[in-house]
């Protein structure tokens, strides 16, 4: 892959990382809105990258913790959710085959609807012993998960209305995040397989990772979270309403 190429991925990755440490949300989101803005990659390899590097983001945290793991919770959001990562793998493929613009549009779409869940004001109530709403947060995020390899915000929404302790949340949602990024690169040989030079580039880019997640840790005592929140969801929401403006405008 060209050294063109390269620079920028690696620097998108490094930010997406970095603002993902310090906010708690949105690699995904960010990685794949800005690849598909200027084009970095197609949709289809976007996607195996954020499955494949999001997994060195989460994998230690949960194994040092799996104590912390809410287990009804976890079951009942994987249950749910990973047939429906298997409906929005097939929606991907199907669309990536000449529809790229309408592909474009969905994404455009989900991302603005996602930094609207996202905004939303999360109230501590009491639904943790109902297991639809953990059912329809993980249909959702295993759509947005096979679609866009971003199971993230119906869950994250979920989970931060419980009453559970923060570390427990953390936690919970990391081990999710860790076996649907497992079983969404797992499901990548029924599909478009990633080409040597994407699958190379993803190895290469693990120490970006790494050093970023590093960097986001040594800065978040220093940064306000509230701030890191709105510059991510400003990011998020713009590169949203680009890709609708631009394949609208086709």
């Amino acid at each position: 892959m060209l050294l063109e190429t390269l620079l920028p991925m690696f620097a998108l990755l490094g930010l997406a990382t970095l603002l993902q440490t310090l906010s708690g949300f949105g690699f995904g989101l960010m990685v794949v809105s800005s690849f598909t803005l200027f084009g970095i990659l197609p949709l289809t390899a976007t996607t195996f990258m954020v499955s494949f590097l999001s997994l060195f983001n989460s994998i230690s945290l949960v194994v040092k913790n799996t104590e912390q793991i809410n287990r009804r919770a976890f079951t009942i959001i994987l249950v749910s959710g990973i047939p429906f990562m298997a409906v929005g793998y097939a929606l991907l493929e199907y669309l990536s085959v000449g529809m790229a613009t309408w592909l474009n549009l969905l994404l455009g779409l989900a991302i603005l609807s996602c930094c609207g869940l996202l905004l939303i004001k999360r109230k501590r109530t009491q639904p943790s012993g109902r297991a639809y709403g953990f059912s329809i947060a993980g249909a959702l995020g295993g759509l947005l998960g096979g679609l866009f390899s971003t199971f993230g915000p119906p869950v994250v929404f979920q989970c931060y209305r419980q009453t559970w302790p923060i570390n427990e949340i953390r936690i919970t949602l990391l081990a999710v995040f860790s076996v649907t990024s497992l079983i969404r690169l797992a499901i990548i040989p029924f599909g478009t397989l990633p080409s040597t030079e994407v699958f190379l580039s993803a190895v290469f880019a693990i120490p970006v990772i790494l050093i970023f997640t590093r960097l986001g840790r040594i800065l978040a005592a220093r940064v306000s979270a509230a701030a890191v929140r709105l510059l991510a969801l400003t990011m998020l929401a713009l590169s949203g309403v680009t890709l609708i403006v631009q394949n609208v405008s086709i």
